[in-house]
């Protein structure tokens, strides 16, 4: 897969199946800043998925970094994304794999990480039901409010309102319903401060 800042393939990497992603070069930026900011944002990224597997977040394992290549080899994830999930199922069937998906926010939030692109493309339902997250290319070590307050809002603009509401169940459920109902009320301070902007 060819995205805007990488390649993405799928490989094998000592006999395990496994993805590789390889930061592309910027034409518009000069070359040794280009190379240096990309050596730090794949250091990074394997970074917070070595935090996040560490601490019980759902997520690829990272089994090589290349810092010359700005390559990482991280572990297949075996399912289907959760955007395609949601097209065939059923509301009954899809409320405990959302929830899932907010118990893995929310650990990734309890590890000190904002993902910065968490919408359903970026969880995956493997077997069970059980949901990991992947895609770290945007996260940050962020534990702010806002940052994190911007992650549900991501997820809810990629889902429909009671769809949303069983991914805050299952994210109220890991986080408490304290912390959890500090982000909402964030969530609706960003949305109101995006209509104001929009008038």
């Amino acid at each position: 897969m060819h995205g805007a800042e990488a390649i993405v393939i799928n490989c094998n990497f000592l006999s395990t199946p496994a993805v590789a992603k390889q930061r592309l070069p910027k034409a518009y930026r000069v070359e040794p800043l280009d190379s240096k900011l990309r050596k730090e944002r794949t250091k990074l990224e394997a970074k917070i998925m070595h935090r996040a597997k560490s601490t019980g977040t759902l997520c690829p394992l990272v089994l090589n970094v290349d810092l010359d290549k700005c390559e990482l080899i991280q572990t297949r994830l075996d399912g289907e994304k959760l955007v395609s999930y949601l097209e065939k199922n059923s509301n009954d069937a899809d409320a405990a794999v959302l929830q899932n998906a907010g118990v893995q926010l929310a650990k990734l939030h309890l590890a000190g990480i904002s993902h910065g692109d968490s919408t359903t493309s970026n969880f995956m339902v493997m077997g069970g039901g059980a949901v990991a997250v992947f895609d770290f290319g945007l996260s940050q070590f962020d534990a702010s409010l806002e940052e994190q307050a911007i992650d549900l809002l991501l997820f809810s603009k990629s889902v429909s309102q009671q769809q949303f509401k069983h991914f805050t169940k299952g994210y109220g459920k890991e986080r408490g319903k304290k912390e959890t109902q500090k982000l909402l009320t964030q969530v609706a301070e960003i949305q109101s401060r995006a209509r104001y902007v929009e008038r």
